[in-house]
C-alpha cells in the first residue's frame, strides 16, 4: 500500500493544477504575461541583497555591517498547522506597519487553499509601501514550480520569490533560479538540511533561508538553522532563519551564530502592538525622524516684485508664490518671476540626509522634512501657481519651472493629478476643507468661469491624504467639501458680490477689510476647521504620523491659535488682499 501524500506533496499537486488553469485563462496566458513584462508594466524593483543589508541597527551609521539581523516580516492569514491566524487583518495596513517599523523584506503568502493568501494581497502590499522612500523588498512566499509563477510575481509587485529546494530537482531549480535573475529578482532559496544546502550553494544562491519547519510534516526544529550555519561561513551569502521565531532569545541565538536575517510571521500577525514587538524582538531602538522643528512656515501668494519679496522674507516668510494665471489678481509673467528669482541667489546649506540615513516615514512626513530642510537655504522657496487657464498646459508648467528656477509648483484648479509624475519639483495641491459626513451642500453662489474652474479642482477633500502625487496639501478653509458656498477671488481687484463669506469665519480670521457684508451663517467653514484638525490628528496608523497640511484663509488671515489648533505646519497668505500689516502678521507667527 502506497504512503499517503505529505502536506508538501498535496500543496504541490494543487498548485500545479492551479497554474495550468491560470495559463489557459484569457488575459493571463504565458504569452500575455510576457507581453506585459515587455511593456515594462511591472513596478520598479528593490534589490534583495542590498536591502537585507540595511535595517534600523545600521541605518543611521550607513555601515554595511549588520549589527542585528534584518527582519523579513510576513503577511500570513492561515497555515496548515495552525489554521486561521489573522483572516481579517488588512494586509496593506499591516505591511505599512512592518515597513515603518524597520522591516527589510515583507513576505506575502499567496497560496490560497491552505494559507488563504492571494496575488491580490501582494499587489496591495506593494502599493501600500510604494510611497516610502526606502521601502522593503516584497517577497512572494509561494510554492513555485513554474516560470509562470515568477512572471506573475514580478507583475504583481514582487522584488523576489521563494524557491523551495525540497520541491524540485536540480534541473528545475537551476532553471527557475536563472529565470528569476533574468527578471532582475534575486530569489530567496529555502533549504531544510545539509543536502539541500549543498544544492543551493551549487546554483550560486546569494540569499539562503533555512526553514526550521519540515514542509513534509510541518514539525518545527529551531536547531535546524544552527546545524547548517557552518556550511556558509566565510562565504558572501546572507543566511536567513525561517519559521518558529517568536522571542528575542531566538534572534540573539541566531545573531551569535552569524545569521543575517530572520523571517517572522505568526507572532507578528498576532502581536497587539506590532511595532513595539518588532523592537523587542530585534533589540532595535525606537528611532524617530530628526526633521527640522520650527514654528508655522509662512507662505505668501501673489508676490509681484523683488522689493515686496525681500520685505516678506525679512519679516519671516519662507515660501513665496507666483500667480501665473493672467485672469486673477496679482498675476505676473515668467519673465517677472525670473527677475524676482535673481534677487535670491542659490546658497549652500547643510546636506539633506538620504532616505537610508533616516527612519522610514509615510509619504507626506517624508516630503515635508525635505521641504523644511530646503528652507535652511538663505533664500525663500519659490512656488509657481497654476490653474485651469487655457495657457497652463504641462509644457507651460515645465517651461516656468526651468525658466524661473521654481522649487515647487501649486495646482489651484482642476489640473490632472497625474501631472505631478512628470514634474521635477514637488507639488502643492489646493483642496477644500473636509466636512463631517452628515454635512450637506448649500446654495451655489459662485458662478464666474474662473471661480468655477478653481472650485472643481479643490472640492474633493477625500483625496487630501492620497500619497504618491502631491507632496503638500493646502487646505482652503473658505471652501467646504460637499458645499458650493465659496469665498475665493474670481478676478482682479476686490471680491465680487458673488462671494458670500460666513460670520463663522469672522470668529476664526482677522478680517483685513471693514466693508464686508454679513450674510446668514452657514457654519460650514467652522466645521471645516474642526474636520481639518481631525484629519491632521488621525492621519496614518492611528495618529502616529500626523498629516502635515498647509492652511489658507483665502483673502483673510488665519489667526495663530487656529493654525496651532489644527496642527498645520504652515499658513498661506494672499499678499494682495492682506497688504496692510502683513509683515507684522508674519512676525507674529514666528
Amino acid at each position: 500500500m502506497s504512503k499517503p501524500p505529505t502536506i508538501l506533496e498535496k500543496i504541490y499537486a494543487q498548485r500545479a493544477q492551479d497554474v495550468e488553469i491560470a495559463k489557459q485563462t484569457p488575459g493571463t496566458t504565458p504569452a500575455d504575461l510576457e507581453r506585459l513584462l515587455s511593456m515594462h508594466l511591472a513596478p520598479p524593483l528593490v534589490p534583495l541583497v542590498e536591502r537585507l543589508r540595511r535595517n534600523p541597527s545600521n541605518a543611521l551609521s550607513g555601515s554595511h555591517e549588520i549589527p542585528s539581523p534584518s527582519l523579513m516580516a510576513e503577511i500570513k492569514r492561515a497555515s496548515p498547522s495552525k489554521g486561521a491566524i489573522a483572516l481579517t487583518t488588512p494586509v496593506a495596513q499591516q505591511a505599512l506597519i512592518y515597513a515603518l517599523a524597520g522591516a527589510s523584506v515583507i513576505s506575502v503568502l499567496t497560496e490560497p487553499h491552505w494559507f488563504k493568501g492571494s496575488l491580490h494581497d501582494m499587489l496591495m502590499v506593494r502599493q501600500s509601501i510604494s510611497s516610502i522612500p526606502d521601502r522593503p523588498a516584497v517577497l512572494r512566499k509561494e510554492f513555485i514550480l513554474d516560470e509562470y509563477q515568477i512572471a506573475e510575481a514580478r507583475l504583481h509587485g514582487a522584488d523576489t520569490v521563494l524557491l523551495i529546494v525540497a520541491m524540485m530537482n536540480d534541473e528545475l531549480l537551476t532553471r527557475l533560479y536563472k529565470y528569476s535573475l533574468s527578471l532582475g529578482m534575486e530569489p530567496l532559496v529555502e533549504v531544510n538540511n545539509a543536502d539541500e544546502m549543498r544544492r543551493a550553494l551549487a546554483i550560486g544562491a546569494k540569499v539562503i533561508g533555512v526553514n526550521n519547519r519540515n514542509l513534509h510534516d510541518f514539525n518545527v526544529d529551531m536547531g535546524t538553522t544552527s546545524r547548517l550555519v557552518d556550511m556558509v561561513k566565510d562565504r558572501d551569502i546572507i543566511l536567513c532563519a525561517l519559521s518558529g521565531i517568536s522571542a528575542a532569545q531566538d534572534v540573539r541565538t541566531y545573531k551569535d551564530q552569524g545569521v543575517k536575517a530572520v523571517l517572522v510571521g505568526e507572532s507578528l500577525m498576532r502581536a497587539k502592538d506590532t511595532a513595539a514587538f518588532i523592537r523587542e524582538l530585534l533589540d532595535w531602538p525606537d528611532l524617530q525622524r530628526s526633521g527640522p522643528k520650527r514654528g508655522p512656515i509662512v507662505k505668501v501668494s501673489g508676490v509681484t516684485s523683488t522689493d515686496q519679496a525681500q520685505k516678506l522674507v525679512n519679516a519671516g516668510a519662507s515660501i513665496l508664490g507666483f500667480n501665473f494665471d493672467p485672469t486673477l489678481a496679482g498675476s505676473i509673467t515668467i519673465e517677472q518671476a525670473q527677475a524676482i528669482r535673481t534677487g535670491f541667489p542659490r546658497t549652500t546649506a547643510n546636506p539633506v540626509p538620504t532616505p537610508s540615513q533616516q527612519p522610514n516615514a509615510p509619504w507626506f512626513p517624508t516630503h515635508l522634512d525635505s521641504i523644511l530642510s530646503q528652507c535652511t537655504y538663505q533664500r525663500p522657496l519659490l512656488v509657481g501657481h497654476f490653474t485651469t487657464h487655457a495657457s497652463h498646459t504641462l509644457a507651460f508648467i515645465l517651461v516656468a519651472i526651468a525658466a524661473a528656477s521654481l522649487d515647487l509648483v501649486q495646482f489651484d484648479g482642476a489640473i490632472p493629478t497625474d501631472w505631478a509624475r512628470f514634474l521635477p519639483v514637488p507639488v502643492i495641491r489646493r483642496f477644500s476643507s473636509p466636512l463631517p459626513p452628515q454635512s450637506k451642500g448649500v446654495e451655489t453662489v459662485a458662478t464666474t468661469a474662473t471661480t468655477t474652474a478653481i472650485i472643481q479642482g479643490i472640492n474633493d477633500a477625500s483625496q487630501i491624504s492620497r500619497p504618491g502625487l502631491h507632496a503638500v496639501a493646502l487646505v482652503d478653509l473658505t471652501v467646504a467639501s460637499g458645499s458650493t458656498t465659496v469665498f475665493i477671488p474670481s478676478g482682479k481687484g476686490n471680491p465680487s458680490p458673488e462671494f458670500v463669506p460666513s460670520p463663522a469665519l469672522d470668529k476664526c480670521f482677522n478680517l483685513a477689510r471693514k466693508d464686508r457684508t454679513t450674510p446668514q451663517p452657514s457654519g460650514d467653514t467652522l466645521k471645516g476647521v474642526e474636520e481639518t484638525k481631525k484629519l491632521v490628528a488621525a492621519a496614518e496608523l492611528g495618529g502616529k504620523w500626523p498629516m502635515p497640511v498647509l492652511v489658507t484663509g483665502g483673502r483673510e488671515r488665519v489667526e495663530p491659535e487656529v493654525i496651532r489648533g489644527i496642527g498645520a505646519w504652515g499658513v498661506d497668505i494672499d499678499a494682495g488682499a492682506s497688504a496692510s500689516g502683513l509683515e507684522e502678521y508674519i512676525k507674529s507667527l514666528q
